[in-house]
């Protein structure tokens, strides 16, 4: 009588080899016997066992294919079939892992961060402040264009700075138009 394939494989299983197609019960037993026998009680026993395993299983895979196909993966998971799957992830993930992580460790040398350390805002001059507020001035007022806007920045600029810089040295400013406009909201600054 030939085995059955839950026979064959269970023999495949406990001792690593495969029988070819075919083989009789008669071949299986001579094929056991070459196993190095532990006892012929256990031994019977164990394939009595195994046996049983192997039919339990194969109900479970009919009744629930989901929970089979879960064992069955991690039987394989077990006997290594996805390490070169799982190494070539991890070595993704490193060396993602070192690009994303080389700037911050050279931002955190101490060389880069005494390079980076926060350099002192410059302090306005008075000069600026006062220019700063002429344009203001301007600004608000009729000349050079509509409240609120002006018309030529460039001129209304050059003007600013002509008044301010004249102010500053302590000449005399006319005191009507554009020009007095902005020499009395540089006054307020450069006292």
């Amino acid at each position: 009588m030939v085995l059955s394939k839950s026979e064959i494989a269970l023999y495949a299983y406990a001792t690593g080899r495969v029988l070819p197609k075919g083989t009789t019960r008669k071949a299986f037993r001579a094929a056991i016997s070459i196993i190095p026998t532990v006892s012929p009680p256990v031994a019977r026993g164990a394939v009595g066992v195994g046996r049983a395993v192997l039919g339990a299983s194969t109900t479970l895979a009919r009744r629930n294919p989901v929970a089979a196909t879960a064992l069955g993966g991690l039987a394989l998971q077990q006997a290594g079939v996805f390490d070169p799957v799982e190494d070539a992830i991890s070595r993704e993930v490193e060396r993602r892992t070192q690009q994303i992580m080389a700037p911050i460790e050279l931002v955190s040398e101490p060389v880069v961060q005494r390079a980076a350390v926060r350099v002192a805002k410059r302090k306005v001059s008075k000069y600026s402040k006062a220019v700063k507020a002429g344009m203001a001035a301007v600004k608000a007022s009729k000349f050079g264009g509509k409240k609120g806007k002006i018309s030529n920045a460039k001129s209304a600029f050059k003007t600013v700075n002509l008044v301010a810089s004249a102010v500053n040295k302590g000449k005399k400013v006319s005191a009507k138009g554009i020009r007095g406009t902005v020499a009395r909201a540089v006054r307020r600054i450069l006292k």
